[in-house]
């Protein structure tokens, strides 16, 4: 079997030169216009959003925000959805659920001043 030169060319670009690597990542935007807490479930005056960004690769999440990012727990399940959890430098707790179908609920988790906060949101989430 003989070598051409331009073979042992190609040989040697494929193992000298790096290949690009691409990461799978998926966005996540939701937007919630319905709240529970304690003093009732109401529609929500304000709008309510939460991004979040996976990276498949990485095995990363993170919730975007106005002022920056923090990383999340992102926590799939086997029914094709996937849970984000993040705890705040308070040691709260927030966890949103999104179904396959784009459906999700963030729960807010949390005391402030020795007195439980506990918020729900219901909405639904764009999935790109």
């Amino acid at each position: 079997m003989e070598i051409t030169c331009l073979t042992l060319l190609l040989f040697m670009a494929v193992m000298v030169f790096p290949w690009p690597s691409y990461a799978a990542t998926t966005s996540f935007t939701c937007d919630f216009p319905v709240v529970a807490s304690p003093s009732g479930v109401k529609k929500e005056s304000e709008r309510f959003e939460l991004r979040f960004l996976s990276d498949t690769k990485t095995k990363k999440a993170y919730l975007l925000g106005n002022l920056g990012s923090s990383e999340v727990t992102a926590i799939e399940n086997l029914s094709g959805g996937v849970t984000f959890v993040e705890i705040t430098d308070s040691g709260n707790v927030m966890v949103t659920a999104i179904a396959s179908s784009g459906e999700a609920v963030h729960s807010r988790n949390g005391t402030m001043v020795g007195k439980l906060i506990p918020s729900q949101y219901y909405g639904k989430c764009t999935i790109q």
